[in-house]
């Protein structure tokens, strides 16, 4: 398979330098001399009030930078046409949404540009989350990304369940599960005294499998592992996987805590939390709004905390999406993309009254405005009070009830390498079989599942 990609990018590489030339220019500046700042990502007429914001920001900043033109480009990353446009050059000059499983791949095969320089100059090498620039950065401490939005996986509870099964603080707060014992626990009182599912496990659409990962993870689980040749092996028939299954057999066979439906998806499952039918998730912060828009719950329904402690570990999967800047840029696109951020929010430099209009739009469209970010890309004190003076005047939540969503005492972790969502479809089938089946063999299924996911998948890419 790899042999195949390698001819694959030859070929598109010998296109590019034979066939149609590229659109970019040599110099980086437009037939009138202003420097071209290539925008991805830009809003669509299907969604017209982003769209409309967008363009009432190009206005403002090229009226304050006027020898810069902003050039959108509607082009969001799409993993089934990423490779081709990065290795023929047709990536615009900053994409916004690269997932951050895929910025060592990026940084590898050079389709990123090497940002250090110009990030010293701006502060973000100072201001940026540690945990967050290590993954942005290569084995000799060069940047070449730069963390847009994070989250980190966690216990969302419906506070309304909570109170009515008598799981509360002294200030009234949602006693947050620190395990996964007191994640058992719990659910068992809540089924008793309100009769909802104290805890709902998705099971399909790789979603299952997703969640099982983290679950899996804090029980000492490893998934795979790279040998010296490059090759891939499947690890997780172990003791320690099978016990993390045990844990889910028991929610559904001896606790019954678990939803009657056995097919769950994440829309399943976040529509259970948002209407009282299950009182915890296993999920992020960016599903608040949807939660709120789509799901029916009430924003003083919904409290997080971090993802529970297993017997092994407190790992979180980490996800968001990441910058990057096109490798053939001039320093002066760069320079000129670095002040695009910093204007529209995405930098330690925030412009306030666009912070502030963002928010204000957040708030108009029913969406959660938090006083402080919940998942901190940047370090910076500066801008934790800049963007707290913004959202002042539209925080609709109470800040409390996300208090544990923290960092503290929790590991992040990046997605599996090789073959992610492959895995979640097996272990998909895993979960299946544990909530359909009393008599499972735990074992016997996991021997199964890593057998069929190293045949199916690892072999095939090894």
């Amino acid at each position: 398979m790899k042999k195949v990609i390698a001819l694959a990018l030859a070929a598109l590489m010998t296109v590019a330098s034979t066939g149609c030339s590229n659109s970019k220019t040599n110099s980086g500046r437009n037939a009138d001399g202003k420097i071209i700042a290539e925008i991805g990502n830009w809003p669509t007429e299907a969604a017209p009030l982003d769209l409309e914001r967008k363009e009432a920001q190009k206005k403002e900043f090229e009226e304050k930078y006027p020898d810069i033109e902003i050039v959108p480009n509607t082009y969001a990353y799409e993993v089934k046409s990423f490779v081709a446009k990065a290795a023929t050059n047709q990536l615009p000059g900053l994409l916004l949404n690269l997932p951050y499983t895929e910025i060592k791949t990026v940084i590898k095969n050079g389709y990123a540009a090497d940002i250090t320089d110009m990030a010293k100059e701006y502060g973000m090498l100072d201001s940026l989350s540690p945990q967050l620039l290590e993954m942005c950065t290569d084995e000799n401490d060069r940047l070449y990304a730069i963390p847009r939005v994070g989250y980190m996986m966690g216990i969302m509870v419906n506070k309304e369940l909570f109170k009515q099964a008598g799981l509360v603080n002294a200030d009234g707060t949602a006693k947050i599960p620190q395990t996964f014992e007191e994640v058992a626990e719990y659910a068992s009182i809540i089924k008793e005294k309100t009769g909802a599912a104290g805890f709902a496990m998705p099971s399909t659409s790789n979603i299952g499998g997703w969640i099982l990962l983290n679950i899996a993870w804090n029980y000492g689980v490893e998934f795979e592992k790279q040998n010296e040749d490059g090759t891939w092996t499947a690890t997780f028939d172990t003791p320690e996987f099978h016990k993390a299954l045990e844990w889910i057999y028991d929610l559904k066979w001896k606790k019954n805590v678990l939803p009657d439906n056995t097919v769950v998806d994440a829309k399943e499952m976040m529509s259970m939390l948002g209407t009282n039918r299950a009182a915890m998730i296993i999920g992020h912060s960016d599903w608040c709004n949807a939660l709120s828009k789509n799901y029916g719950m009430e924003k003083s329904n919904l409290a997080i905390g971090k993802i529970p402690a297993g017997p092994a570990a407190r790992f979180s999967q980490m996800g968001g999406s990441l910058c990057i800047l096109s490798p053939n840029l001039t320093d002066e696109q760069k320079k000129s993309i670095f002040q695009w951020l910093d204007f529209v929010g995405l930098g330690p430099k925030a412009d306030e009254e666009t912070l502030r209009q963002g928010f204000e739009v957040d708030a108009g469209q029913g969406g959660f405005v938090f006083s402080k970010e919940l998942f901190r890309v940047w370090e910076s004190e500066e801008r934790t009070a800049l963007r707290e003076r913004a959202s002042a005047d539209y925080v609709n939540v109470d800040m409390k009830d996300f208090a544990e969503y923290n960092l503290d005492g929790v590991t992040l972790r990046a997605e599996p390498e090789a073959c992610a969502q492959q895995l979640y479809s097996e272990l998909d089938k895993v979960i299946q079989e544990i909530l359909t089946n009393k008599d499972v063999d735990i074992p016997a299924i996991s021997k199964k599942a890593q057998a069929d996911f190293q045949a199916n998948h690892l072999d095939k890419m090894n």
